[in-house]
């Protein structure tokens, strides 16, 4: 029984970690799709110091 929670952890938990690690689109293929990905993965001390870089 308890190598069988093991198992079925693993296997819930393998996809989960999968898509976590996802890929930056090719830049070259799709430019709107590389774009969209560097605007939802920036770290937000970025965004802030672009916003405040208007004075």
């Amino acid at each position: 029984m308890k190598n069988f929670r093991l198992l079925f952890l693993l296997a819930v938990s393998a996809p989960l970690f999968l898509s976590s690690c996802s890929q930056a689109p090719d830049a070259e293929k799709d430019p709107d799709a590389d774009a969209a990905y560097k605007r939802e993965h920036r770290q937000e001390g970025y965004r802030e110091a672009q916003r405040s870089n208007a004075n």
